[in-house]
């Protein structure tokens, strides 16, 4: 079973820090790196599928807030446009870079792309 997009009902999003975020184009793939996610040790509940209006949103109320620079602000913008594109964004909490690199490597094997991950001190694209 894949995980539903979480939809937005206003809820607080947590912080950009200490998360890996990226894109897939379809539900398949989507449904793809969640299965390989979950086979590397990543559980459903570290995981937040968005998509869509809701997810833009979502997206933007997760980016509020932080200090981030450039790389924040490319996410954001291609957040937007993989999103109105009816495409997913994955967000992933990882603990340090190596499982910030763990999530986009799993994520590249089924299609995911523009993963960044954001850290205590920096952050970081890991995939195109």
């Amino acid at each position: 079973m894949s995980l539903l997009p979480t939809l937005d009902r206003d809820q607080e999003m947590p912080e950009l820090q200490g998360h890996a975020i990226g894109f897939v184009d379809t539900q398949t793939d989507c449904d793809a790196v969640i299965l390989e996610l979950n086979a590397a040790g990543f559980s459903d509940s570290s995981i937040a599928v968005l998509n869509g209006d809701s997810g833009i949103r979502l997206l933007s109320r997760m980016m509020s807030g932080s200090l981030w620079g450039e790389a924040a602000e490319d996410l954001m913008k291609q957040g937007v446009i993989e999103l109105t594109h009816g495409h997913f964004a994955l967000t992933i909490k990882a603990r340090d870079r190596d499982e910030g690199l763990a999530v986009a490597n799993a994520a590249a094997k089924h299609g995911g792309h523009g993963f960044s991950y954001f850290g205590v001190l920096t952050d970081e694209r890991l995939t195109r």
